[in-house]
């Protein structure tokens, strides 16, 4: 029974959040004011059920699933949960429960608080879907399910210019990551035969051996990149801060920048361990951290300097994946563990300070400790952490960190660097954990009697995230089993036997540690020299910003351009172009395959059908010539009615009486209608040279008809028809049959075109009327 439990739960605890984001209006509008303790308790009922797996994920028991899911294509329904996995799992669901129970009250009034809390739950059911998922296109589906999501969440305030503007950034260049991963993995998949994760693991030599595995390394490396804000794909990050602060909270500090590490780390066993992916990650993420940190400092906003503080955190994370040593991986578990709690806290603060006292800008603001006071210790306690400070949990990360440089082959001048990008993260930590909150002079954008403490469901978040942090600096073994599972899962067996200490003695790590301190409170003493030295400097403009800004603007003028040329309101260019594209093309694929077409040409023609030929012809030319609209609709009619005796000639007569109904009608509308129009013939006169092209597409595919059927046919998907007529679809008449059962998904499309091309006819007519009515 237990066997069968487990895999159970584990699908439902797939579905749980999608289920929440469906009942998240309803709920909202029974009650919007506890709609957020509500909705809660589903992530919270999950992060307990994941907790609960804690003990037997450490024995080095893998909870799996695997159902049927495209069966023709081998693509299955398969989740999977390790050490790893566990780890994210717990983030997301924990993390999530708290900000929803923020977002009650932060955005209580918002009008439609149900649509976000739909969204927020869509996106944590994509974050939680990419770490449980064991096949590959199932990773990037759900993957896709948080770039959607997060691009609603990042312009959920859509009346502001920059909120959509930084939703479309965030949209393009992660959308385009997205692109790239999904050719990675398909890539892969071809390589190895499967899209099983758990397969692709297995067969690391395999994949690594393969002469595309750069092509694939490259491409996989695109979408980590873009999702996790790494140079020069970072530029999204700090603009999505126009998002309101729970998103802020929730995406940039744990869950979707976390993904794109998640996956490196995923697939750190398969693609992992080769020249390549040492540099490159190596390279990328050590940049990307210095260069963070420094962006941080360069900003007086407090998302913005968090934002920037990320980024640099997510260079290191991926820096030690690029190390590859046990020492690194360890390190990289424990510091994402670290960063989401003690960044969590901190941006909600953030929410809490702007709340309160209406501003963000950290230079109007001070000695918020005496009427904030909980928040206030709960900044001071995750300032700590990130600056690394024993006793706190950020001490223990960041002290593995220099291990890790020190000890892999990056040695002392990749240490060097860890310590100026900690020395810029420690300057961001005092101007947000502690500036707004010290002195002894009242700064705030509000009157000092109407700033008060936060609501309970705005502190309890950050408290609880900052007590987390100081329990798991002073017993680390508490979640040491789990952080070395996980690292486990990430390097084999190299990576295991992970030990947590606070204390690691006098050593080189505390001496770098040490460093940065200094080189951090440096910074915070000097801030607003430093400040405006890196406003000079301009570097959030320059590079990556510029690329993308000119990339943008040449995109919108290539559209213009080539709107101009193509859709310049001209319906026979629309023709001529369409007509010769097709033409053109269908003459290539003759061309290339011009030997394998049957020498003859079999023509047996009777005498009857000779006339209703002559007469189509004589009624197209009649079309063409006539200067008179209704004689060219009435010469249309009657070309209709000739293919109507054709379909009758060759045994179809549900056909021919379709082409008559059909035909009917359209002489009849088209009369009506154009017999409004001011036709002036002059205009529309008729031009040999314009006949040359349909003449031209129409022989070519009047000789390809020809030559097909003169060829042998092939009757094997005609006979499975004729048989599987009657048992299959229950009637007598194949076509029918065809229609309705065996291609009874593109009848429903077609029938849904109809139908939505009809509504789309009311609703202009509606709207018509009504604004007549209006007028009136």
């Amino acid at each position: 029974m237990a066997c069968w439990a487990a895999p159970m739960a584990l699908c439902i605890a797939f579905f749980v959040p999608f289920i929440a984001a469906a009942l998240a209006v309803l709920i909202t509008r029974l009650s919007q004011s506890w709609a957020g303790w509500v909705l809660a308790l589903f992530p919270a009922g999950l992060a307990g059920w994941f907790g609960a797996q804690v003990p037997a994920v450490v024995r080095g028991e893998v909870r799996a699933v695997t159902a049927p899911w495209m069966p023709d294509l081998g693509i299955d329904f398969a989740l999977r949960m390790d050490g790893l996995t566990l780890l994210m799992a717990l983030l997301i669901t924990g993390l999530g429960t708290l900000v929803i129970i923020y977002a009650g009250r932060y955005l209580v009034h918002h009008e439609v608080l149900g649509r976000f809390y739909g969204w927020l739950l869509l996106f944590m059911g994509g974050m939680l879907g990419i770490v449980l998922a064991d096949n590959t296109l199932l990773l990037f589906v759900c993957w896709e399910v948080t770039t959607f999501s997060s691009f609603i969440l990042i312009g959920f305030e859509h009346k502001e210019d920059a909120a959509r503007e930084s939703a479309q950034r965030a949209l393009l260049i992660t959308a385009l990551g997205g692109q790239s991963l999904l050719v990675g993995l398909l890539l892969m998949g071809d390589v190895l035969g499967t899209l099983s994760i758990s397969a692709t693991l297995a067969a690391a030599d395999t994949l690594k051996g393969s002469p595309r595995y750069l092509a694939i390394l490259l491409l996989v490396l695109g979408g980590a990149f873009t999702k996790s804000a790494q140079m020069p794909f970072h530029t999204w990050l700090p603009g999505a801060m126009t998002a309101p602060t729970p998103v802020s909270a929730y995406l940039h500090s744990a869950t979707m920048v976390k993904a794109g590490v998640f996956l490196l780390a995923r697939m750190a066993p398969a693609l992992g361990g080769t020249p390549a992916w040492e540099t490159i990650l190596t390279g990328v993420g050590a940049v990307t951290m210095v260069l963070g940190a420094l962006l941080a400092l360069g900003h007086t906003d407090l998302k913005l300097v968090l934002a920037y503080a990320t980024v640099s955190v997510l260079g290191a994370l991926v820096m030690l994946l690029g190390q590859g040593t046990a020492v690194a991986i360890q390190a990289m578990v424990t510091f994402l563990t670290a960063h989401a709690l003690y960044k969590g806290t901190l941006f909600l603060v953030a929410g809490s300070v702007d709340h309160e006292t209406g501003t963000r800008d950290v230079t109007h603001l001070g000695g918020l400790r005496k009427h904030l006071p909980l928040t206030a210790a709960a900044a001071a306690v995750a300032a700590l952490s990130m600056m690394g400070i024993p006793p706190l949990f950020g001490f223990v990360g960041k002290e593995l960190i220099y291990e890790a440089c020190l000890k892999g082959p990056g040695g002392w001048p990749l240490a060097l660097g860890a310590m100026v990008g900690f020395g810029g993260m420690v300057a961001a930590a005092l101007r947000v954990g502690v500036q707004p909150f010290a002195g002894k002079t009242f700064r705030a954008g509000k009157p000092e009697s109407e700033v008060h403490e936060a609501p309970p469901s705005m502190w309890l978040g950050p408290a609880l995230l900052a007590t987390t942090g100081l329990a798991l600096g002073l017993v680390p073994w508490a979640i040491q089993p789990l952080l070395a599972i996980a690292a486990a899962d990430i390097g084999g067996g190299q990576a295991a036997g992970l030990k947590l200490t606070l204390w690691h003695g006098l050593t080189p790590a505390l001496g770098l540690s040490a460093g940065s301190l200094l080189l951090g409170g440096g910074l915070f003493a000097a801030r607003e020299p430093v400040l405006k030295g890196l406003r000079a400097m301009n570097l959030s403009s320059h590079g990556p910003e510029r690329f993308y800004q000119a990339s943008l603007s040449g995109l919108l003028k290539l559209s213009s351009s080539m709107t101009r040329v193509l859709q310049n309101g001209s319906l026979h260019q629309y023709i001529v172009v369409t007509m010769a594209t097709f033409g053109g093309l269908l003459a290539l694929a003759v061309v290339l395959r011009l030997r394998e077409w049957p020498r003859g040409v079999a023509m047996d023609v009777l005498p009857y059908e000779v006339v209703v030929l002559v007469g189509i012809l004589v009624s197209a030319v009649l079309a063409v010539v006539s200067r008179s609209a209704l004689s060219s609709i009435m010469a249309l009619g009657a070309l209709g009615l000739a293919e109507a005796l054709l379909y009758v000639f060759f045994g179809a007569p549900d056909l021919a009486m379709t082409q008559v109904v059909v035909q009917t009608l359209t002489v009849i509308l088209f009369a009506l209608v154009f017999a409004r129009f001011p036709v002036n013939p002059h205009q529309h006169r008729f031009r040999w040279w314009t006949a040359a092209l349909p003449l031209a597409v129409g022989g070519l595919i009047t000789w390809i008809l020809l030559h097909v059927a003169s060829g042998p046919s092939h009757r094997r998907l005609a006979d499975f028809y004729a048989s599987q007529s009657v048992p299959g679809g229950q009637g007598l008449n194949i076509v029918n049959v065809i229609l309705v059962d065996f291609r009874a998904l593109d009848t429903l499309g077609e029938t849904t075109v109809l139908a939505t091309s009809g509504l789309g006819v009311y609703l202009l007519f509606r709207t018509r009327s009504q604004r007549k009515k209006r007028q009136a």
